[in-house]
């Protein structure tokens, strides 16, 4: 079965939540990084994206959530990720802001979730250019 992880929070640790498949995920950290390379003239060369939790009763083992699918709902924001390829490719991976599939133009998409050392940040980078050059990248804070 492939994973299907939803990560929500209301912006407090009481309110944080990370179900895989529907069953509470007591994890001690969850990590995800997305990176898109692209051009001089804006073309997509590929990317990185590492996706991983540790779980509380195994602190030393990163488990992968790929393949499968993350959401991540925090206030005034919901992303979600997928790679369903069984090999994991990056060329396979969509990204999906409110509903709206902004793949081609995430340029970074970092997630650190770590309730041991009290680590909490998300933010979310999309690329503004079009035409010549790779244009700029727009970066905001999702929690």
């Amino acid at each position: 079965m492939m994973n299907s992880l939803v990560f929500s929070t209301q912006g407090d640790w009481d309110s944080t939540t990370l179900l895989n498949n529907a069953e509470e995920v007591f994890a001690s950290r969850l990590f995800v990084s997305l990176l898109r390379k692209r051009g001089w003239i804006g073309n997509d060369q590929g990317g990185e994206l590492t996706a991983y939790v540790v779980l509380q009763d195994d602190p030393d083992e990163e488990v992968g959530i790929f393949p499968g699918s993350i959401e991540i709902q925090v206030p005034r924001h919901n992303v979600l990720i997928v790679n369903r390829d069984p090999h994991f490719a990056f060329e396979s991976t969509q990204v999906y802001y409110q509903e709206i599939e902004v793949t081609m133009s995430v340029a970074e998409l970092y997630l650190e979730i770590d309730s041991d050392q009290n680590i909490v940040q998300c933010y979310m980078s999309l690329f503004q250019g079009h035409g010549i050059g790779s244009g700029n990248a727009e970066t905001f804070t999702l929690l």
